[in-house]
C-alpha cells in the first residue's frame, strides 16, 4: 500500500506476472499506490531496452567530483503538484541518453558528463485553509456572512440549492455548529440527503460533513445489500465531494490496485488533508487488511517520535461494509521524482540520503521482526519535514517473520532470488530490494528489468559475468 498517496502517472501492476496470486501494491497506503502509490504496469516491464538477454549494461567509472552538501531553498509550504513531464512512454524513454539541459533547481546531482544539474524536491503541507463557511436558515436558504461574524466552530455544509437573497425584514441566517447530531441534520437538511442517508446517520453521534453538493448514490433502505455501493469488483463507488463516514470529503482518487483504492480527502474534523485507503469488499482483502492494521498499529506505537521514517496511520473505521484506513498525506514517490527528472539518475550524495532514511525504517522493522515484502521506488515517498527525507509506505503485503502467508511477493524488478525460487525467506529480502533501488536511483533505470521470473533470474546471473569481463 504510493500509502499515502500514489500520484498520477505512477505505475500500477496488480499482478506483475498475471498469475492471480497475492499482489504487491503500493498505499496510501498498497500504494499506496500511499499518499497511499502506483506500480508498474506489465507493459512497463516489456522491452525496456533493445539489448538481448545476455547483454548487460556495463557501468563505467564516473569522474570523481567533490560535491558540497546540497542546500535546500526556502520555499513556501504548498501542496505538491506533479510537474509537467514530457515523458509520455516510460518504456521508450527511461533508457534514453541523459539530457544535461533538462533540470529543475533545488538540489545538485551530476550527470555522466560531469556537469552540475539541479532536481526539485517539492514541499508538502497537509493543512488546509477553508473558505468562510456558508450559514443556513431553517428554510435552507443561505447567505454568506462577513468573515468577522463567523466562528471556527460553525458547520461548513455546502448546499446546491440556490435561492434569492433574503429580504431586509427577514431574520438573519441560522448558524449551525459542528458537529451536528443526527436530529439536527434531519431537521435542517433532510430533503438534501438520500433516503438511505436519512436512516444511516442515526448510527452516528457526530456529523462533520454531509456532502450536500455531491451527486449522491440513491439506494433505498429496503433494497440495501452489503454490495449496494460497490462496483462489480467489490470496490467502493467513488463520488467526488461526497462524504465518507460523514467526516471526510472525497477530493480525488490518487491510487488504485487489487486491494481497493486510495482517495485524497479533507478531514473536516481536524481540518487537514489525508490519504484514505478504502479496502475492497472482499473477504480475502479484508483479511489481509486486518494484518496490515496490526502492523501499522505496532509501528505507530514504536515510532512515536517519528524518527524511523514509516508512514503513520491516523485512524481506521468501517463505512458501508468497507474497511477504511486514514494516513498522513505525503509527497510524490521516488519513481515519480525520477520520471520528472527524465530518468537521469541522482548524485551519490542524494542517493546516500535516501538510503539512510530507508535504512532507519528497515532497522526498526528488523527489531520488530516485520518483513515489508514490497519495497520499491513507488513505496518510498518524500516527507514534508525535509526535502530529502523520505518515508516508507504501503504495508499491505507485510507480515511478521514467523507468520508468513504468501510465497508470491515483491514487485518483479526488486524480487529476491529466494522468493523467485520459492525458498524460505526472511527480512533479508527487503535489503535485496533496497540494493536494487539504490542502483536505479543512481543510473535512472532498473538494475534487473526482467519481463518474467525466468528472465529476472537470468538478469541476476549476468552480474558475475559482467564483473569478470571488467
Amino acid at each position: 500500500m504510493q500509502l499515502f498517496p500514489p500520484p498520477a502517472g505512477a505505475r500500477t501492476n496488480p499482478d506483475p506476472d498475471n498469475k492471480g496470486h497475492k499482489t504487491c501494491l503500493p498505499l496510501y497506503l498498497q500504494g499506496v499506490t500511499g499518499p497511499l502509490g502506483g506500480q508498474r504496469t506489465t507493459m512497463d516491464a516489456k522491452k525496456p531496452r533493445n539489448s538481448s538477454l545476455t547483454s548487460f549494461p556495463i557501468l563505467k567509472a564516473r569522474k570523481k567530483q567533490n560535491l558540497n552538501p546540497g542546500k535546500v531553498e526556502s520555499k513556501p509550504l504548498v501542496q505538491a503538484q506533479k510537474p509537467p513531464s514530457k515523458i509520455k512512454d516510460f518504456r521508450m524513454t527511461r533508457f534514453l541518453p541523459k539530457n544535461p539541459n533538462t533540470s529543475i533547481a533545488s538540489l545538485p546531482f551530476v550527470d555522466t558528463k560531469g556537469k552540475k544539474n539541479m532536481v526539485n524536491f517539492p514541499r508538502i503541507s497537509n493543512k488546509v485553509l477553508l473558505k468562510p463557511p456558508l450559514l443556513y436558515q431553517e428554510n435552507q436558504s443561505h447567505n454568506q456572512m462577513p468573515a468577522s461574524e463567523l466562528k471556527a466552530s460553525e458547520m461548513p455544509f455546502h448546499s446546491s440549492i440556490k435561492t434569492e437573497d433574503p429580504k431586509p425584514e427577514e431574520k438573519p441566517p441560522r448558524k449551525h455548529k459542528v458537529p451536528l447530531t443526527a436530529a439536527e441534520a434531519l431537521k435542517f437538511f433532510k430533503n438534501e440527503l438520500s433516503s438511505y442517508e436519512q436512516s444511516e446517520i442515526l448510527g452516528y453521534t457526530e456529523l462533520w460533513f454531509l456532502g450536500l453538493e455531491a451527486e449522491k448514490l440513491h439506494v433505498t433502505p429496503e433494497k440495501f445489500s452489503k454490495t449496494s455501493f460497490d462496483d462489480e469488483h467489490g470496490s467502493y463507488i467513488k463520488v467526488l465531494h461526497d462524504h465518507i463516514a460523514y467526516r471526510y470529503e472525497v477530493l480525488e482518487m490518487i491510487g488504485k490496485g487489487s486491494f481497493g483504492q486510495v482517495a485524497k480527502c479533507l478531514d473536516h474534523k481536524n481540518n487537514e488533508l489525508v490519504a484514505l485507503k478504502i479496502i475492497r469488499n472482499k473477504k480475502r482483502f479484508h483479511h489481509q487488511a486486518l494484518v496490515e492494521l496490526k502492523i501499522l498499529e505496532a509501528l505507530r506505537r514504536k515510532d512515536k517520535d517519528n524518527t524511523h521514517n514509516v508512514v503513520h496511520m491516523k485512524d481506521f473505521f468501517y463505512f458501508r461494509n468497507h474497511l477504511c484506513i486514514s494516513f498522513e498525506l505525503l509527497g510524490i514517490n521516488l519513481y515519480e521524482l525520477m520520471k520528472n527528472n527524465s530518468f537521469q539518475g541522482f548524485s551519490l550524495s542524494i542517493v546516500r540520503r535516501f538510503t539512510l532514511s530507508v535504512l532507519k525504517c528497515l532497522q526498526m522493522l528488523y527489531v520488530e521482526k516485520i518483513i515489508h515484502c514490497d519495497l520499491k521506488p513507488e513505496n518510498i515517498v518524500l516527507y514534508q519535514k525535509g526535502q530529502v527525507s523520505v518515508k516508507v509506505i504501503d504495508f499491505g503485503s507485510s507480515c511478521y517473520e514467523h507468520q508468513k502467508v504468501y510465497t508470491y511477493i515483491q514487485s518483479r524488478f526488486y524480487r529476491s532470488p529466494e522468493v523467485i525460487l520459492g525458498h524460505p525467506y526472511n527480512m533479508a529480502i527487503d535489503m535485496w530490494s533496497l540494493g536494487c533501488i539504490m542502483a536505479e536511483l543512481y543510473t535512472g533505470y532498473p538494475l534487473f528489468p526482467g519481463e518474467n521470473e525466468v528472465e529476472q533470474l537470468a538478469c541476476i546471473m549476468e552480474i558475475p559475468k559482467v564483473f569478470l569481463k571488467i
